[in-house]
């Protein structure tokens, strides 16, 4: 299988320099050895994985955990590291209203009617719970919650890290006092069934091939295929020229290793975008994330769609732009309202040219090549409908929060970039892999973005590193006790 060559590049650099910035450092814990068997095995390294292998061994199983890049973390590292939970303190104290049964609505109603109830209503009871298990672990967030791109409600924590740094800190941490097996570099091809019981996992690391085996079970963890060029042709051709924000091990070749073994695949044609690099450039810049803070724009300086729509609509109308991308604007508020890593980005992004920066309105709009009455008019109007609460394109009162009056004023490109496969690995309540007709195969577990049945055909925002941690935990747990009935 061949990798997406059109890549946004860049951000995973930046999170490395951004963290030690800020004082955080390398992984907390990599530990490897030359075991080559457990009880559980865990495929893949970022929050799921390491969920997984932290609760297998809260449970008393000895856990080897697999990742085939060279570090830790997948696409949690490079996320933007939001969680959505209800959280009651949190949000009380915000005066916002919630519940689990507004949350597991606006799932289904996100998804198109694709999405399993049961499996949703597992994520939402399960991430209030999550969000207590990582705090316990050692995982900070900051106090008050938003509303995210996507994300339809303010119930999205923020780490205290910057993206998704915190998680992998945490959880490996908590892996290497469990005595987790973590082995980097260690890439899983092939899965075959055990004589004697189990999995045999063949594995390929610089030093070749080797056989690792679970006597219980084995998770997959590995993530979707949002990387990989081939995969994304076969399933959404008409989103296979575009970009991807994956990392490299996006690749998916764990969906097809459960396939070959009876499981289900579904949903595979759902693949979300969000903004990002247009076909062509490679440095991605991102100031979309909170919707009370930016605003898009078109090559003609006007807005043409809310900013709190559902993503699988703005990537739609984004794309049927006849240029096929638009741009984010914030003021200087915004900007420095994001993290480190998102502020490094845009300042480098305005060298590279895919961001630009004006004193003005008008002198952003000359520096972007956009009508500057035009753009004046377009943030004016969008100004006043901040003061009366009434906008024109329909977004929400509460998000009407922030003009776009601080200078400078920043910009970047918003074109459409691969960022999550909605499809995957069928499971069921226990996060079990399953057939076609619903049998669970035994020894066989998945969470994160390696499965489908969740989002249906559009993820909420936040709704991608809760999915990992909630069905993480419970692959972890079941699995560890798979076969001792």
């Amino acid at each position: 299988m061949t990798l997406a060559v059109n890549s946004c590049i860049g951000r995973r650099g930046l999170l490395i320099a951004g963290a030690a910035a800020v004082g955080i450092g390398s992984l907390a814990f990599v530990k490897t050895s030359s075991r080559r068997n457990a009880d559980v095995v865990v495929i893949g390294g970022g929050a799921a994985g390491l969920a997984a292998a932290v609760s297998a061994a809260e449970s008393g199983a000895s856990v080897i955990l697999l990742e085939k890049q060279a570090e830790l973390g997948g696409n949690t590292r490079i996320s933007g590291g939001f969680f959505a939970a209800v959280d009651p303190s949190r949000q009380r104290r915000q005066h916002i209203d919630d519940s689990k049964e507004l949350f597991l609505k606006q799932i289904l109603e996100s998804g198109g009617g694709r999405s399993s109830p049961i499996l949703a209503k597992k994520l939402v009871d399960g991430a209030g719970e999550a969000i207590v298990w990582l705090e316990g672990l050692g995982m900070r967030f900051q106090d008050d919650v938003i509303e995210i791109y996507g994300a339809h409600w303010p119930r999205c924590h923020k780490p205290v890290m910057p993206a998704g740094e915190g998680y992998i800190y945490t959880l490996s941490a908590a892996a290497g006092k469990l005595g987790v097996d973590i082995r980097t570099g260690a890439k899983a091809e092939r899965l075959e069934h055990d004589p004697a019981g189990g999995w045999i996992v063949a594995v390929r690391t610089k030093d070749g091939f080797e056989s690792i085996r679970s006597r219980r079970a084995v998770v997959l963890a590995s993530g979707g295929f949002g990387a990989n060029r081939s995969m994304i042709k076969t399933f959404a051709p008409q989103l296979s020229g575009l970009t991807t924000d994956n990392t490299p091990g996006s690749t998916g070749e764990m969906l097809l290793e459960a396939k070959r073994h009876g499981g289900c695949l579904v949903d595979m044609n759902f693949i979300q975008c969000l903004p990002g690099c247009p076909p062509g450039r490679s440095h991605r810049v991102v100031l979309h994330s909170d919707v009370s803070r930016f605003i898009f724009v078109d090559k003609r300086g006007k807005r043409f769609v809310r900013e709190d729509e559902r993503r699988d609509v703005l990537r739609d109308a984004v794309l049927a732009l006849p240029e096929g991308y638009a741009y984010c604007i914030v003021d200087n508020d915004g900007l420095k309202s994001y993290n480190v890593v998102m502020q490094k980005n845009t300042v480098i992004g305005v060298e590279t040219g895919d961001a630009w920066r004006g004193n003005t309105i008008e002198d952003l709009a000359r520096a972007m090549g956009l009508p500057e009455k035009a753009l004046r008019e377009t943030v004016d109007r969008y100004n006043a409908s901040v003061s009366n609460g009434r906008d024109e394109f329909g977004k929400s009162p509460t998000e009407l929060t922030h003009p776009l009056v601080k200078p400078p004023f920043w910009a970047c490109f918003a074109g459409m970039t691969i960022h999550y496969t909605m499809g995957g690995i069928r499971i069921n309540e226990k996060a079990e892999v399953i057939t076609a007709q619903n049998q669970p195969i035994s020894g066989l577990y998945a969470a994160g973005e390696s499965t489908g049945g969740v989002h249906g055909i559009n993820r909420m925002g936040a709704n991608g590193i809760n999915d990992a941690i909630v069905f993480g935990r419970m692959a972890g747990q079941e699995a560890a006790k798979c076969g001792l009935a």
